[in-house]
């Protein structure tokens, strides 16, 4: 039997708040604005780094609707433009204290210190980076819709720009001697892209619709 064995207790808490707010505003049914704010926090950062601000802005026109359109809405009943701009955090990363000094308990033999009769497991610091932040990608996009006969043939298309500083990584670090690896904010990336979807509806009955569509995509990222 085991007598007075030891009893460890372990806690990692993670804490996110968020506050979001978001206004619609459309002129004439034809012009459209998104504006949309948020404002997180997460308790893997510092209090100096623990909020971050995100605004996006999106923008719409229904050329559709205008009246240089009307002899062509028999044939095109919808053709808008959109335009966007935002900027999105990330700060899911595997460790729940990357900024403060943690120490954790040695759990190998050869670690082990003969002291007052018993071994004893020493403590040892873990790595930790005290000006970890978000990261944070910002996107711009613009692409239009075109629809056909009553929606019967649709086609979408995008392109987008995506940068993104302060990567959060599980990167090699040097000049200590209890650690390898650590989270940190290195390099930047950039990500570009298109994107088109052709739909269309060969069949429409009271009873039985048939979609199809095809996708076509190509993308390019590069580290900065």
């Amino acid at each position: 039997p085991i007598l007075n064995a030891p009893m460890s207790r372990w806690s990692a808490p993670l804490q996110l708040v968020s506050f979001f707010g978001r206004l619609n505003y459309t002129f004439d049914n034809t012009y459209l604005l998104t504006f949309t704010l948020r404002d997180d926090a997460t308790s893997r950062f510092h209090k100096g780094n623990r909020w971050g601000l995100f605004p996006s802005v999106a923008l719409g026109w229904k050329i559709s609707n205008m009246s240089f359109m009307e002899n062509a809405r028999s044939v095109m009943n919808e053709f808008k433009l959109r335009l966007g701009w935002g900027v999105t955090g990330q700060q899911d990363i595997g460790s729940y204290f990357p900024y403060m000094a943690t120490y954790t308990s040695s759990t190998s033999q050869g670690f082990q210190y003969y002291m007052n009769g018993q071994w004893i497991n020493p403590l040892y610091p873990q790595a930790y980076d005290e000006n970890i932040k978000w990261e944070e990608t910002t996107t711009w996009n613009a692409g239009f819709d075109l629809a056909f006969l009553s929606n019967r043939f649709t086609l979408n298309f995008d392109w987008y720009l995506r940068n993104t500083k302060d990567l959060l990584a599980w990167t090699p670090v040097a000049g200590m001697n209890t650690a390898n690896y650590m989270n940190r904010n290195i390099g930047s990336l950039r990500n570009v892209g298109i994107e088109a979807t052709v739909g269309a509806k060969p069949i429409v009955t009271k009873n039985f619709t048939w979609n199809t569509s095809v996708n076509v995509a190509w993308n390019r990222n590069k580290i900065t």
